[in-house]
């Protein structure tokens, strides 16, 4: 056939048969080397299309260390037993990440910056969790999340006492995770058959994972999407859901489907508590807080919202956006205890509030209704410290040491704003009632004072007497206010110091006040005769009675040494005297 001499075959058949067969051989066996080279290169498993980061487990100062090496042996075992079904990032890759953002290599996140970070790994899922060893037992709590729809999701509780090792208890979750890993296949499949609205077949690889884990969180959720797009009653959504909570107890897409299918059946008070529930998967993410939490604010459970809040500020103490949202809940509520409790938080986080009276006065007026002596105090101890001018501080600043029982404290301020203001009839009337209420009766050292001994009883009565009569000066501008709710109150002080003088014994002391009270109060129309100024009437009548009866020789005696005149009669003249 005219073989070509330069050819391998060609150059065999000159040199003989027996080359000529060597050389074919030697041909064919290069052939089956390529060949089979070939095969095995079109063999070769494609690389896995999920990603999984695995993060060090949060841990207690004294088990950081454990953490660290914990979350390191997870990572290599689920590498080595689930290689073709899922790509863990290594730890040099995530190490990398973690300082571009500025953290430790093995810093811990919180799960707001881990899911931060697992989106800027482009990873499908991410695992997360706690570490704690008690006693010889070392315990994890690990959460699977998936956020692009790999399946793969569940939470679960590990602990390991024999032999208590990292070792051990890292294969314990790494067997677990790889077999969520294997059955989110089934369930990546259930959502692409539920896209194509092939439900059956949806149906059947969602049944597929159940098989294996009739809790897994992604087949169940992968159910619920189907009832969704059958237009099923809602009731097989929302129990769907909750299936999937059996696997994860935190999934918030499942507490999301609960929240909205309440809604849907009206059922608002289920809707509030699963959207509440739902804060667990992201314990940390403010805005989530925010949003639930004006939720049950549209429907008046002011109480609810604020749970919610003081919630979020458990986690995030301080937050500006809870308090100040907390704050407008408690003022809309006309809670003015829990107003208050906020302005006493935002100042202590923040000193320069202390000094804006846009925020001191609203601060104090909360405290004042709330009748919270803490915050007030506070607040009003800021307000003339800063403002030590301002009245209406310095009178404040009054009332809150007055409603402390600190009332030595209270007249100092009291009167440091009557000299500013000398004509302010309230502030004038408050002295006068610290006056007379601190003025106190010591009945036991009375009775030890022997009953035939009348001028030491006299002598320990006196003190009392010059207490109560160091109002008199105060009193006096109430009593001629021309303002009728003034008026009634002085006479209101005034019935007290009278009594308490003529409880004492001192009639001759009480007298004094209690008829010039009877003038103040007496009756201007014959109708006159109901309301609290009747009441002031009867009861300053009984005391003046009972003093001018017992006084009635003593007094009698000094109206008769007066000098006869006309006018006035000589009883309205001794009445001048006793007033004066």
């Amino acid at each position: 056939g005219g073989s070509n001499p330069s050819s391998p075959i060609g150059v065999a058949a000159c040199n003989g048969g027996i080359n000529t067969v060597r050389a074919f051989q030697l041909i064919v066996a290069l052939m089956l080397g390529v060949a089979s080279t070939s095969a095995a290169q079109l063999a070769a498993p494609a690389p896995p299309s999920q990603r999984l980061l695995i993060l060090p487990f949060s841990a207690a100062a004294a088990d950081s260390a454990g953490s660290i090496a914990l979350a390191d042996a997870v990572r290599d075992r689920v590498t080595a037993l689930a290689k073709n079904k899922v790509l863990v990032v290594p730890k040099a890759k995530l190490c990398e990440a973690l300082k571009a953002s500025g953290f430790p290599c093995d810093g811990l996140l919180d799960d707001q910056q881990a899911k931060q970070l697992a989106r800027f790994l482009q990873v499908h899922a991410y695992m997360m969790g706690t570490y704690a060893k008690k006693g010889s037992t070392p315990e994890a709590d690990v959460h699977l999340i998936d956020i692009a729809s790999s399946g793969m999701s569940g939470a679960f509780k590990v602990s390991d006492a024999n032999p208590g090792t990292t070792a051990a208890l890292a294969e314990m979750i790494a067997q677990r995770t790889v077999a969520i890993v294997r059955i989110s296949e089934p369930i990546r499949n259930c959502k692409d058959e539920r896209a194509q609205q092939r439900f059956a077949r949806a149906r059947a690889e969602a049944n597929k994972a159940l098989a294996q884990d009739s809790n897994s969180t992604g087949a169940w959720l992968c159910i619920a999407t189907i009832f969704e797009a059958q237009r099923a009653p809602i009731d097989s959504v929302i129990r769907a859901s909750q299936l999937a909570l059996r696997g994860d107890s935190c999934n918030a897409t499942a507490w999301e489907n609960i929240a909205r299918g309440y809604q849907q059946k009206g059922d608002t008070t289920k809707m509030v508590d699963a959207f509440i529930s739902q804060l667990c998967a992201e314990p940390r993410n403010i805005s989530k807080y925010l949003g639930i939490a004006q939720v049950p604010r549209q429907q008046k459970n002011f109480e609810k919202s604020v749970e919610v809040l003081d919630r979020g500020l458990k986690v995030a103490p301080g937050d500006v956006q809870l308090n100040d949202l907390k704050l407008a809940i408690c003022n809309e509520a006309g809670n003015f205890r829990c107003s208050a409790r906020v302005f006493y938080d935002k100042a202590q986080r923040d000193s320069s509030l202390q000094a804006d009276t846009t925020f001191l006065k609203p601060a104090i007026g909360a405290a004042q209704q709330a009748n919270d002596t803490v915050a007030l105090i506070f607040f009003t101890g800021a307000a003339v410290h800063h403002f030590p001018n301002n009245l209406s501080f310095v009178k404040a600043r009054a009332g809150a040491f007055e409603f402390a029982g600190s009332t030595d404290s209270a007249l100092v301020y009291y009167k440091k704003a009557l000299a500013v203001e000398p004509n302010d009839v309230g502030t004038s009337l408050q002295i006068a009632k610290i006056l007379i209420d601190r003025a106190v009766w010591d009945t036991a050292a009375f009775n030890r004072i022997p009953k035939s001994d009348t001028a030491a009883q006299r002598r320990a009565r006196q003190p009392l007497v010059q207490k109560v009569d160091s109002a008199k000066p105060y009193l006096r501008p109430g009593l001629t206010s021309s303002d009728s709710m003034q008026r009634l109150a002085a006479s209101v002080i005034m019935l007290t110091g009278g009594s308490k003088v003529a409880q004492a014994g001192a009639y001759d002391g009480a007298y004094p006040w209690l008829d010039t009270l009877l003038q103040v109060v007496a009756p201007r129309t014959p109708a006159d005769t109901v309301g609290p100024k009747q009441q002031v009437r009867v009861n300053g009548s009984f005391w003046f009675g009972l003093s001018s009866t017992l006084t009635f020789g003593k007094e009698y005696g000094r109206i008769a040494k007066l000098p006869p005149k006309d006018k006035p009669p000589r009883c309205h003249q001794y009445r001048e005297l006793q007033a004066r």
